[in-house]
């Protein structure tokens, strides 16, 4: 069995947290980590203007996920359970999707990275968003419970695991996510998604180290490349 850690939000408006995610992580000896970062966090946080962060990214070598342009949305009463004000695919035409990914390509083209997976913020799409993914060449896009194969179409089931970070929903996560781990015990590929603003509060620290020990022990740590071959998953994933 296998699961895939990765950091939500990577971000300059993050900074702080994300050196405490890493740091957690290298702590625990979790090898191999993605990174799904915003290029222009709430169009106020453009990743060329801190080079200093860029670099240290860089320097990890891990995976590089695209996280959106801006995480930025309108309130949606249809969203309210999933997120307050970040599903920025939830809405929007084609034109919009397609001015996004491009403008966020151009920021990671500008600074020398890459990225061949895609995670909407809050999981949330529209009907565009694969289409405009696939003609930018992207090998897949992460929802909340598969990722989906843009070339094939086909869906993995991968489940993730994650702390709500508002107020009352934060609360009921640290009591529903231990159930969720024992329920999707069984699941082949299981996604950790450690959310920056999670490295705020102490008691998702002391949960994620708990969960981080236990999974290690009983899976193969993986990137969503490794999930992938050039053309079908992996044949140690086949099946999946």
């Amino acid at each position: 069995m296998y699961a895939i850690v990765e950091i939500h939000d990577v971000s300059p408006f993050y900074k702080q947290e994300v050196y405490q995610a890493v740091e957690f992580l290298q702590r625990l000896k979790i090898d191999k980590f993605s990174l799904l970062v915003i290029p222009n966090y709430r169009e106020e946080h453009p990743l060329y203007k801190h080079k200093n962060f860029v670099g240290f990214l860089k320097a990890l070598e891990q995976e590089i996920v695209l996280h959106g342009y801006s995480h930025k949305a309108k309130v949606k009463l249809s969203q309210i359970l999933y997120t307050y004000g970040e599903g920025e695919f939830g809405e929007g035409g084609i034109e919009e999707t397609y001015q996004k990914i491009e403008k966020a390509l151009d920021i990671f083209e500008s600074l020398s990275l890459t990225a061949k997976f895609f995670v909407p913020p809050a999981w949330i799409s529209n009907p565009w968003l694969e289409d405009v993914l696939s003609a930018f060449g992207f090998r897949a896009v992460g929802y909340r419970d598969f990722i989906k194969d843009l070339q094939s179409e086909e869906k993995i089931p991968s489940p993730s695991i994650t702390f709500s970070n508002r107020p009352v929903l934060s609360f009921l996560s640290l009591m529903a996510v231990p159930t969720l781990l024992k329920l999707y015990g069984r699941a082949k590929v299981l996604r950790l998604s450690l959310h920056a603003r999670d490295f705020r509060d102490r008691r998702k620290i002391v949960l994620w180290r708990s969960i981080l020990k236990k999974v290690k022990k009983e899976r193969e740590v993986i990137s969503y490349e490794e999930l992938f071959s050039k053309s079908r998953p992996a044949p140690s994933l086949q099946g999946v």
